[in-house]
C-alpha cells in the first residue's frame, strides 16, 4: 500500500513540478500505540524462531521519542536486554568518519574535490589492477585518474581493504593503514565506478588525522562525541563498557525440528570489528556505541548539524552535501545512490521516501533519516550473519515503520483529492493545450512511466 500511494504521489508531484505548480512536501505522522504494537511482533517472532536474540529500537518523529525499546535478551542464554548495551556498529562508522571529513572541509583545511595527494603524496602516480575476463589480476597499469578526496568516502576511489590479520596487524594504526593502502594497485580507475569499501575510509581519516594535528579517535571524541554528549562511542572501550557489550550471535536449522536456533559465537579477544587491534580506530568498520548514543549523531543529522542543545557542530551546507548523491546513475542505477558516507533514496520507488539515508552495520545495526517525516529511526543487534544494508532485519524495521504512517494509509482518493485538486488539473489542462511541446513531453513522460522505463522521477 504504502509503495502505491508513494508511486502516485511521485507521479503527482513529477507532473505539478513540468507545469509549474508547486506542492509542499507532507510529512505523515506517527501513531505511537501501532508502532509499538506492529515492532513488538515484528521483535518476537524473529526471536521466537531463532533468527535473532534481542534489539534496541528507537523512533524519533520530530524530536520526539515514538519508541525506545528492548526486546529479547544479551545473547542466546543471557539476561534480558539492557538499554545501555554495548554493540559493534561496524559500517555505521562510516558516516561519523563522513561527517569528520566535512568538518575539516567546513573549516577550509581541507577541499574535498582535491587530489588526494595534495594531502597524502603518497597515492600520487597510483597503479589499477588490470583484470582479465575472469577478474584474475594479470598486471598493473598507471591510473589515468587521481583519486579525488570526496571519492574515498563514496565508494569510488578504487582503493582497496586492509587485510584483517597478518604479522603487523597489532601494529595497525590509521596512518599504518594508509601506508599499506598506497602501496596496493586500486581496483578500478577513480570515479568510474562504485565498489564498496572500508580501507578507503582510513585514507579519509589519515587526511584528517594530518590536517588537524589530531589523532583520529581524539578528533571523533573532540569535535563529535563531546558535542553530542556521546559517552559510549568508542573505537578502545573500557573494562566497565566491556561489561556492557551484547554478545555476538548466530543461528542454525534444527533438522529435528525445521526450526531455526540462536546460539552465542565467540569473538576475537578485545577487538571491536573482526580481528583488528584496538590500537586500529579503523575509520571505516571499528567503532562501538550504543542505540542512545548513536540516536543524538542521527538526530543532528536531521537537525542540519545543530546539538539538541543548539551547538553548532556543522554547517547546514556541509549536511546537505553530506546527504546528497554524488554517483551518476550510469555507475549506480535504481532507488538509491551513495552521497559521502551515507545512502541516499532517490526515488519514491524504494521502501523508504525520496531523499531518506543512512547506512548499516555488518553486525545488523542499521539508522535511517526521513527528512520529509523528521523521523531518526535506529536499530541495533549484533548477530554473524544477516548484516549490511540488505538484512532482512533492516529491511523489516522499514517496512513496520513506513506503513504505520497514518495518512499513508487513507484511502487513496483522499490523497488524490489533496493533490489532484480541480484547480490542478485545470493549470495542467492549460499548460497542455498552451504548449504543444509541453503536450509532447508529458506525453513521453506517461509513456515511458507505464514501460517501467524511468528509474528516477
Amino acid at each position: 500500500m504504502v509503495k502505491v500511494i508513494s508511486f502516485f504521489m511521485s507521479l503527482i508531484i513529477s507532473f505539478c513540478s513540468l507545469f509549474g505548480i508547486q506542492i509542499d512536501p507532507i510529512a505523515f505522522e506517527l501513531n505511537a500505540d501501532k508502532l509499538d504494537k506492529k515492532i513488538s511482533t515484528s521483535q518476537e517472532n524473529r526471536i521466537v524462531n531463532g533468527l535473532n536474540t534481542g534489539a534496541h529500537i528507537i523512533v524519533n518523529q520530530a524530536g520526539e521519542t515514538i519508541l525506545n525499546k528492548t526486546y529479547g535478551k544479551d545473547g542466546a542464554n543471557g539476561e534480558a536486554l539492557k538499554s545501555d548495551a554495548m554493540y559493534r556498529i561496524a559500517s555505521m562508522t562510516k558516516p561519523v568518519t563522513a561527517f569528520a571529513l566535512l568538518i575539516e572541509y567546513d573549516r577550509g583545511n581541507i577541499d574535498i574535490y582535491a587530489d588526494v595527494a595534495d594531502y597524502l603524496p603518497r597515492f600520487k602516480d597510483m597503479q589499477v589492477k588490470v583484470l582479465d575476463k575472469n577478474d584474475n589480476v594479470t598486471g598493473t597499469v598507471k591510473a589515468k585518474n587521481p583519486i579525488k578526496v570526496y571519492q574515498l568516502v563514496s565508494h569510488t576511489s578504487g582503493v582497496g581493504d586492509v587485510p584483517y590479520t597478518g604479522e603487523n596487524s597489532t601494529a595497525f594504526t590509521v596512518q599504518s593503514a594508509m601506508e599499506y593502502l598506497a602501496t596496493q594497485p586500486l581496483d578500478f580507475e577513480p570515479g568510474t565506478q562504485q565498489h564498496y569499501s572500508t580501507g578507503a575510509f582510513d585514507v579519509a581519516a589519515a587526511i584528517i588525522e594530518n590536517t588537524s594535528g589530531l589523532e583520529f579517535s581524539e578528533y571523533l571524541k573532540v569535535n563529535i562525541f563531546d558535542k553530542l554528549g556521546m559517552k559510549d562511542t568508542t573505537f578502545e572501550p573500557t573494562d566497565e563498557q566491556w561489561a556492557r557489550f551484547v554478545k555476538m550471535h548466530g543461528a542454525a536449522k534444527n533438522e529435528a525440528t525445521g526450526k531455526y536456533e540462536a546460539f552465542d559465537t565467540p569473538t576475537a579477544e578485545g577487538c571491536v570489528f573482526a580481528a583488528f587491534p584496538p590500537t586500529y580506530h579503523a575509520a571505516g568498520a571499528g567503532l562501538a556505541s550504543t542505540a542512545e548514543d548513536y540516536l543524538k549523531f542521527a538526530q543532528m543529522l536531521l537537525n542540519k548539524g545543530k546539538a539538541e542543545d543548539g551547538t553548532v557542530v556543522m554547517s547546514e551546507k556541509s549536511v546537505e552535501l553530506m546527504m546528497t548523491p554524488v554517483i551518476d546513475r550510469k555507475i549506480m542505477s535504481g532507488s538509491q545512490r551513495w552521497g559521502l558516507g551515507v545512502r541516499v533514496i532517490t526515488n519514491n520507488f524504494d521502501t523508504l521516501p525520496k531523499g531518506s539515508f543512512g547506512w548499516s552495520g555488518a553486525y545488523g545495526s542499521h539508522f535511517w533519516i526521513d527528512p520529509t517525516n523528521k523521523i531518526v529511526a535506529i536499530y541495533m543487534k549484533n548477530s554473524a550473519f544477516d548484516g549490511g544494508s540488505g538484512s532482512d532485519t533492516g529491511k523489516e524495521f522499514e517496512k513496520d515503520v513506513l506503513t504505520l504512517l497514518d495518512k499513508y494509509l487513507e484511502d487513496f482518493a483522499s490523497v488524490a483529492e489533496t493533490y489532484f485538486s480541480e484547480k490542478i488539473a485545470e493549470d495542467i489542462a492549460i499548460a497542455l493545450e498552451n504548449n504543444p511541446k509541453l503536450a509532447q513531453a508529458f506525453e513521453d513522460f506517461s509513456s515511458k512511466l507505464a514501460m517501467g522505463d524511468l528509474n528516477e522521477q
